[in-house]
């Protein structure tokens, strides 16, 4: 991952485990404690940057809807973190229910629907509870915010949350029907600890904007949802974004990642990357960054003008070996599949993001000015 190929700062060791697991997953938290993960930081830090006592700041984190031990562990450093230094909002980007979201035979759940927009729910009776819905929002309902209250939590859509084919295949109901009943069902949901208000929508907090999107159209049109609804969203809600307000992309799928996935032997820019190319040129180069997860590790790119940040290192984090950057033309910066989450920091006057791990600590940071790109900094 270095620009020789060799690791650029070695390696994390995992820590921690939760006291009261059953036997097996106890058993299986034992053997994780020996293990180690790849961190990669391939630039070279400029100096610590001073923090902004006025910034928006933001928990940045996905991938996090399955019971694992590194769920629990990001869980337990998430709240410790907010406990600190508390944050105003969190992002979920996305894979909130983990393996196929919420269940669409439930009941009540063909009453839902989505309005005219395409995009929020309309009004209407609310579907029976869900407990898969726990398996999220349990370990999330220690986090604090800045007035001392539970840290509202803004999620976006990710593929397991719509998934309807193969062993998601829901009975009595074609795959189109069963993802936008999953989809409507995880914008319905509403508590303390999870706010979806529509499947893209716009989120503002003074001079900063985050442009939350259904990174699913990319992979493909799903349940009467189209990209071309998605990139008329994307371009909309960015028209105001400039000098005067940062703004950023939030989804699942990133644009740009460093991973261990399978490689596409065909040459070329793949159909994904030239839908995402669609939905990046609709923002007209106004958005600072896209935040991102899909991919389970923690990650720094460039891609042209545009940062990205992956934050998916969480409850389905593992130990792939870094061998593929996609597209080949994204610049890496930092890259690990340590488990833990981000932060962003952001005003009209620039923006930072900082790395942790499970045990608080700083994995890498970068600053960016009002404009141009995010560059790593000493995190002081």
């Amino acid at each position: 991952m270095a620009r020789d190929g060799t690791p650029a700062n070695g390696r994390t060791r995992c820590e921690g485990a939760p006291p009261a697991l059953p036997a097996v997953a106890a058993a299986a938290a034992a053997l994780l404690l020996g293990c180690q993960h790849e961190l990669h930081v391939l630039d070279p830090a400029g100096p610590a940057t001073p923090r902004r006592p006025e910034a928006v700041r933001a928990l940045v984190f996905g991938d996090f809807g399955y019971r694992t031990v590194p769920q629990w562990l990001v869980a337990r450093a998430m709240r410790r973190a907010s406990a600190a230094r508390p944050f105003d909002l969190a992002l979920e980007l996305g894979d909130n229910l983990y393996f196929c979201g919420p269940d669409p035979a439930r009941g009540g759940a063909a009453a839902c629907r989505f309005d005219a927009d395409g995009a929020s729910v309309a009004p209407g009776p609310a579907a029976d509870d869900d407990p898969a819905f726990a398996e999220n929002e349990a370990p999330l309902a220690g986090l604090r915010g800045r007035d001392g209250g539970a840290l509202p939590v803004f999620l976006a859509l990710g593929n397991h949350d719509v998934a309807s084919s193969g062993k998601c295949a829901a009975p009595g109901l074609d795959e189109a029907e069963a993802a936008r009943r999953r989809a409507c069902l995880e914008v319905a949901h509403r508590t303390a600890t999870w706010t979806m208000p529509a499947r893209h929508y716009v989120l503002d907090r003074g001079p900063v904007r985050f442009v939350v999107v259904d990174t699913n159209v990319v992979v493909g049109d799903y349940g009467g949802f189209t990209l071309d609804e998605e990139v008329a969203f994307v371009r909309t809600a960015t028209a105001a974004c400039g000098p005067d307000r940062q703004c950023f992309l939030a989804g699942h799928h990133p644009p740009a990642a460093a991973h261990g996935y399978r490689v596409r032997a065909t040459p070329g820019p793949s159909p994904f990357q030239l839908r995402m190319q669609r939905l990046l040129d609709a923002a007209g180069g106004r958005a600072r960054a896209f935040l991102g997860g899909h991919v389970h590790t923690l990650e720094h790119l460039s891609l042209g003008g545009m940062e990205v940040f992956v934050s998916g290192s969480t409850a389905m984090g593992g130990f792939q070996r870094f061998r593929v950057q996609a597209p080949a033309r994204a610049r890496v910066h930092f890259a690990t599949t340590a488990w833990g989450y981000a932060a962003l920091e952001a005003d009209g006057r620039g923006y930072r993001v900082d790395f942790f791990d499970t045990g608080g600590s700083p994995l890498y940071c970068c600053a960016a000015d009002a404009a141009g790109p995010c560059r790593t900094v000493d995190c002081g």
